[in-house]
């Protein structure tokens, strides 16, 4: 039994697997009177209903007395017990096993949260197997004693539990004999909270009237059911035992626990009926009179599955922390297991997974990307140096062994045009010395300039008869005027000078000299404006 996980199941006050002593909820015909033994009752019901079948509580369940020496006890199998009571100017006894247990807890356990009571008696660390927890009140006189129920732990085989609910239509029951049971649907019943709102019930008594399923894939099974004043004993067998109880009740409620048990194995398959019948009551008839058999009524089978493996070590036993249960406030029959680390370990393994995952993907998306950038470096960088074949070193560039004058930075700013070719060169001077080279082509006529501009209008006057234009021979020496004297080119061949070892002032004075050619060239008709020495 070390190997099974705790579970936890509740039981309201009006289970069936609460054996009351002298009785359960007392003859009708006194009203209930609790002097007698247990009366059955709600927490906001004040006065005493008619007694019939459909009397409806409301509030939480609970069985109350003022016998001295009256007692509940609960038989199970499991390791823990915890019962929700309230002693009102009374005392009482717990023993479990015939054992005094002397231990309480606060009633903010989960256990009994939702009950009211006031008092938590438990007993746990207990050896797996069948135990029975006894409740004996001791009270003087009138002194009211109310107990609510309580949780009980049991084990199941595996980790991570969860229930499944087989309604009571499901074709997986066999109801027997045929004809015997009675469906229920939802526009009959008298309050809506059967499960899926639906019931099979039956009033024939004997062995022979039976309610069975069959199940597998397991480790725990509650049986809920309807209670009510024609309720009688009934037995249930599952894996060759046999249990009997009694579900009598004064009021009507629904989803009870009429049977559980744990400890059961998954791979093995189980089928648990319910049989309308009392071996050692074969003539049990209803309270309300002669003639009338028990009934019993089934609604609902929970199947608690697991998944297979060893359960955590401090699973062993239970403490008051560990009876974390619905409460009695909650729907009958709801489980809950005892605190385990198994799931914050699995989440815990994933979570690290996921984040190394994340962590491995920034660092390769870094590495990644500071290698991008490196080979986007390299590749903006290390350029061929001649990538194309036509291109080649540059070879300089060489004009002719010219004479020139420095000229002005503003004639030198001007925007430059390229020349596709030159051909040739003509230089004429300015009145202030400057040489002025004009650039003639084989298709451009040289035009004599023979006439001053204007001192006013800035035009010049061109006569009316220009002669024919004459090709210019590039070997041809120009005419320069005779106020200054003229340099004319020496040659081709003889007279070349490289730009690559000419000075700034130099090269500036070759551009101005080109822009001027190319002005020349473009405005045949004007010449610059000639200025006056400066004495």
């Amino acid at each position: 039994m070390a190997s099974l996980a705790p579970y936890n199941i509740s039981l309201t006050s009006s289970s069936p697997a609460f054996i009351y002593e002298p009785f359960r909820d007392g003859w009708y015909a006194l009203e209930g009177d609790p002097a007698g033994g247990w009366r059955g009752s709600f927490s906001n019901i004040t006065t005493w209903p008619s007694p019939g079948l459909n009397s409806i509580g409301s509030g939480v369940p609970l069985r109350e007395t003022y016998l001295d020496g009256a007692n509940v006890t609960l038989q199970f199998e499991g390791t823990a017990v915890y019962l929700c009571l309230t002693p009102t100017r009374s005392s009482f006894t717990f023993t479990v096993d015939d054992t005094p247990v002397s231990t309480t807890g606060p009633v903010s356990d989960l256990a009994c949260i939702n009950s009211g009571a006031q008092v938590m008696a438990y007993a746990d660390d207990l050896a797996y197997g069948e135990h029975s927890a006894t409740v004996r009140v001791n009270s003087q006189g009138n002194a009211d004693f109310l107990f609510y129920g309580g949780l009980v732990t049991v084990g199941v085989n595996g980790t991570n539990p969860v229930v499944q609910g087989i309604d009571d239509t499901d074709p997986g029951w066999t109801y027997q004999t045929q004809g015997a049971w009675t469906f229920s649907p939802s526009s009959t019943n008298v309050t809506d909270s059967n499960y899926n709102t639906t019931l099979h019930w039956t009033c024939s008594y004997g062995p022979s009237y039976t309610a069975s399923y069959t199940f597998n894939g397991s480790s725990a099974v509650q049986l809920l059911g309807l209670l009510t004043l024609n309720i009688g004993p009934y037995t249930i067998q599952m894996d060759g035992k046999s249990y009997v109880y009694n579900g009598s009740d004064l009021w009507r409620e629904e989803q009870q626990v009429i049977f559980f048990k744990g400890a059961l194995d998954p791979t093995k398959e189980y089928t648990l009926t319910l049989s309308n019948y009392d071996a050692a009551a074969p003539n049990a008839q209803q309270p309300i009179g002669p003639d009338y058999y028990p009934c019993a009524g089934v609604q609902k089978l929970i199947l608690t599955k697991t998944i297979p493996g060893a359960p955590p070590a401090s699973g062993s036993g239970n403490t008051t922390t560990a009876g974390a249960g619905t409460g009695n406030g909650a729907s009958p029959g709801a489980g809950s297991t005892v605190s385990s680390p198994a799931g914050a370990i699995a989440g815990g393994v994933v979570g690290g997974i996921a984040a190394l995952c994340i962590v491995a993907f920034f660092l390769w998306f870094f590495v990644w990307r500071r290698r991008r950038g490196q080979l986007k470096t390299a590749a903006t960088t290390e350029i061929d140096p001649l990538p194309h074949p036509s291109m080649t070193e540059v070879t300089p560039y060489l004009l002719s062994d010219l004479t020139y004058s420095p000229v002005s930075t503003g004639d030198a700013m001007r925007p430059v045009r390229e020349e596709s070719k030159l051909e040739g060169y003509m230089e004429t001077r300015r009145p202030s010395g400057q040489t002025i080279p004009t650039i003639h082509t084989p298709g451009m006529a040289a035009v004599p300039r023979s006439t001053r501009r204007g001192a006013k209008t800035g035009h010049y006057d061109t006569p009316a008869e220009a002669p024919s234009p004459a090709v210019a021979s590039p070997a041809q020496a120009d005419t320069i005027s005779p106020t200054s004297p003229a340099t004319a080119s020496q040659g081709t061949s003889s007279g070349r000078t490289d730009i690559n070892g000419a000075s700034t002032q130099e090269l500036v004075t070759i551009l101005n000299r080109r822009l001027r050619q190319e002005y020349a060239a473009e405005n045949v008709e004007m010449d610059p404006p000639d200025y006056e020495p400066v004495d």
